[in-house]
């Protein structure tokens, strides 16, 4: 007979675990918010390019030495090539669309619109992953495709083209995520998160004749802080997932809404308008929603 006491234990353990998860993705989610509120400062002065490219780098720098004592060296050649290189551009694109979409509006807004890409994700799913979304799902996805059509309000002038660039941006990120799910038991976490930045390194390459440029002496520490933030984001979420699964933590996710607001008060004066809230509060129910039903 189980012995109820040790069931016990077990089950606070698991619990202790699981709220170690979450609370190093909220810490994830924090450095990241901060981290894009400094690429905010810098892309008025660099090109989303080549901050992008100085931030897989970097990456790169802290993960080979975790991956190639374990994995081998043969572990950093994306396998499968093509689906790699597809994964690797859609987080890329993704990535280059939000760094420039932030010059236009401000960073909550911005996020708000790469968080649709959970939602993304669901609706390709029955199509490209042969997975079956019911009803309420869909309905969670429409709903969030809602939230994104208020915070547009849709038109191409202005700050508007900086909704249409963040809205890019996040339909990249969602089809980044399909093909993380796609490959999802191909690699260890850690090399996966690496091919798909070898590929960003690699493509961004050819590029940096035409953007590189030193940032201006006032940036330098900003940029230096903002490759640091990076990289500690970086690893924090990837050690959530070692003490909690994903349908945990995922819902943590969106707390950087929360932080990317305080940054762009704090730092830009600058705060959501009421339909604004409106709309973000919309694709973050959507998304919590499905993140939610995927848990059960």
């Amino acid at each position: 007979m189980p012995d109820p006491h040790a069931q016990n234990l077990v089950g606070q353990k698991a619990g202790q675990r699981h709220v170690l998860g979450m609370a190093l993705m909220t810490l994830a989610v924090t450095l990241n918010a901060t981290k894009d509120g400094l690429a905010k400062i810098m892309v008025g002065e660099l090109s989303p390019l080549l901050i992008l490219w100085a931030q897989f780098t970097v990456t790169l720098i802290i993960l080979i030495p975790l991956i190639v004592p374990r994995h081998g060296w043969r572990a950093l050649v994306p396998r499968p090539l093509g689906r790699q290189t597809f994964r690797g551009l859609f987080l890329t694109c993704g990535v280059c669309l939000f760094y420039w979409s932030i010059r236009y509006i401000s960073l909550a807004e911005a996020t708000a619109m790469v968080l649709l890409g959970p939602l993304v994700l669901t609706a390709l799913s029955p199509f490209v992953l042969g997975e079956h979304v019911g009803a309420r799902r869909w309905t969670a996805v429409i709903i969030g495709f809602i939230g994104v059509l208020i915070i547009l309000r849709p038109d191409f002038s202005g700050e508007r083209f900086g909704h249409f660039l963040a809205f890019g941006a996040g339909a990249s990120i969602g089809l980044f995520y399909t093909f993380n799910r796609l490959l999802s038991h191909v690699s260890p976490p850690l090399v996966t998160v690496a091919n798909a930045v070898i590929v960003g390194t690699v493509v961004l390459a050819p590029t940096l004749p035409f953007v590189w440029e030193l940032p201006p002496a006032d940036d330098v520490m900003i940029f230096v802080a903002f490759l640091c933030l990076s990289t500690l984001g970086q690893l924090s979420m990837i050690t959530a997932f070692r003490f909690a699964p994903a349908p945990i933590v995922a819902p943590v996710i969106y707390f950087q809404i929360v932080a990317a607001t305080a940054f762009g008060v704090i730092v830009f004066q600058a705060f959501p308008d009421t339909i604004t809230w409106i709309g973000i509060a919309t694709v973050v129910s959507a998304g919590v929603y499905i993140g939610v039903r995927e848990a059960r």
